[in-house]
């Protein structure tokens, strides 16, 4: 946190998270594994990383149904009691609107717009440097 107590960059905070979401990324690519190999459906895992404000939740089903909520980017975590205090927006509180295919009219239209939406921030991402070529 700066002097203002506005947000800063915290490198050592950034680089734990990276390292919370490589853990993930190796759990979900095992599961995504063995779904396959199951042999009912094809599963994979990709992540990506986007330099961008945390500002929005949103989760995609199957390219029909969209969840859409605001973080509260005003909630702060502090890691030790002496430590100092990060910006960390919690997404568990965060309301969600839902959009499907069966819903208000417009729906398809507001779907459509987050799938390209998100196509376009997945093809300015980078893949991180823990990911192999081999997934």
């Amino acid at each position: 946190m700066g002097e203002d107590s506005r947000p800063v960059d915290d490198p050592d905070f950034r680089k734990r998270l990276e390292g919370k979401c490589q853990e993930f990324d190796e759990t979900l690519s095992g599961l995504a594994e063995r779904l396959t190999a199951v042999g009912r459906v094809n599963a994979h895992c990709e992540y990506r990383l986007y330099p961008g404000v945390p500002r929005d939740k949103i989760c995609v089903f199957n390219r029909e149904m969209v969840l859409h909520g605001l973080y509260d980017v005003t909630a702060r975590t502090v890691l030790r009691s002496a430590g100092s205090e990060h910006y960390d927006p919690k997404g568990y509180r965060t309301v969600l609107n839902v959009w499907s295919p069966e819903g208000a009219e417009g729906s398809k239209v507001v779907i459509a717009t987050w799938n390209k939406h998100l196509d376009d921030l997945w093809t300015l991402a980078s893949p991180p440097p823990w990911r192999g070529p081999h997934r």
